[in-house]
């Protein structure tokens, strides 16, 4: 289990890409860095967050998240209608790390949380779900 001092150190070159317009603080609840931000903002921060991420689902795809992700991940491995989940995997010695990426229900407020996973999660552990059966089947 990583420390918030841990987690801070680990989040703090994604998040300071992301930019000084929007504020972090720690979550203890999910052990996560998290960002609250208005909606005008949201795209802005979307546009910078997507390209570090080499993986991305959002609700339909996380039906077939793979299961060490969804082990790690458990209740944030539940992505609604608008949310999406990110993921940067292992790299040599820094572990990985998701995003989430959660419009809230009145669409006036965005929520970024960045989590530290406890597991050492590859490329090679979400390319095979991540690229389905028949691209498998086929290369």
């Amino acid at each position: 289990m990583y420390t918030q001092e841990q987690i801070e150190q680990l989040t703090a070159e994604l998040r300071s890409m992301l930019g000084d317009n929007i504020t972090w603080k720690y979550e203890e609840r999910y052990g996560v860095m998290l960002s609250e931000f208005a909606q005008n903002k949201s795209d802005g921060v979307f546009d910078k967050l997507s390209p570090m991420f080499h993986f991305q689902w959002d609700y339909k795809a996380a039906k077939k998240l793979p299961k060490v992700l969804k082990d790690e991940l458990r209740d944030l491995a539940r992505v609604g209608r608008k949310q999406k989940l990110l993921l940067i995997p292992k790299q040599d010695n820094t572990p990985a790390i998701a995003a989430f990426w959660w419009p809230w229900g009145h669409g006036g407020t965005y929520s970024l949380r960045l989590k530290v996973l406890e597991n050492s999660i590859d490329a090679e552990d979400v390319k095979e779900k991540h690229t389905g059966f028949w691209s498998r089947l086929f290369s």
